[in-house]
């Protein structure tokens, strides 16, 4: 597992993964922006209470609550926005570390949308639900490692996964070597729990599954 992140991070910052960090990274930031100002001007059109203090301090409160609730998101927007890349990322690895085995099949547009979607909404919905326990020192790091290693690992399985197989033997292979996936979706979520670092988690996972998937594909038995 450690040799196959090794070079997942060397891949990672190679100047193929580093052009599509910087994009996603900047949409990401104009998606978040846009985000935040939405936000702020919503709380523009809250009701009034009849004391001016109370409002002043209701306002303050909520503006500071809006931009912290942005915290969160940094990494989810981020995969979002990277996912649109991600499928031709786990081709270049496959061709360049893989190129005895068979090419790997691209999805849809659309279907990969709704699955960058689909994951982003789950991503988004369980860290805003684990919030309140990121705030406890101690476990909100393991916390965080846990429940995001299991979404990630899960996730960038089945995106490496499905370029090769159908669903069902996909759900098969992830059913028996799930300790291992998970496992490398906690590597994953520690490779996100860095700042700054975090920002090209997305691509890390994505060639560090590659690597995971042939692996295992590969395993005897």
């Amino acid at each position: 597992m450690i040799p196959d992140a090794l070079r997942a991070l060397r891949q990672t910052f190679s100047p193929p993964f580093r052009r599509v960090l910087w994009i996603s990274l900047a949409l990401a930031l104009v998606t978040l922006f846009v985000l935040g100002v939405t936000l702020q001007a919503a709380l523009g059109y809250l009701p009034q209470f009849a004391s001016a203090y109370l409002n002043t301090g209701i306002d303050i409160l909520l503006r500071f609550f809006a931009v912290i609730v942005l915290i969160p998101l940094v990494f989810p927007v981020t995969t979002l926005v990277a996912a649109f890349f991600l499928e031709s990322m786990a081709g270049k690895v496959e061709a360049e570390d893989y190129p005895a085995d068979s090419a790997g099949r691209d999805q849809p547009f659309l279907q990969s949308l709704i699955v960058g979607l689909r994951f982003t909404a789950i991503l988004i919905v369980v860290n805003i639900c684990a919030l309140p326990f990121y705030l406890l020192p101690g476990i909100n790091l393991i916390l965080f490692w846990i429940v995001n290693g299991y979404l990630l690992g899960r996730e960038y399985f089945e995106l490496v996964a499905l370029r090769h197989l159908g669903p069902i033997e996909t759900r098969a292979l992830r059913k028996t070597h799930k300790a291992r996936i998970f496992l490398s979706g906690v590597l994953v979520a520690l490779f996100a729990s860095v700042p700054l670092l975090n920002l090209a988690a997305p691509l890390f996972g994505t060639a560090f599954f590659v690597h995971t998937y042939k692996r295992l594909a590969h395993a005897p038995g």
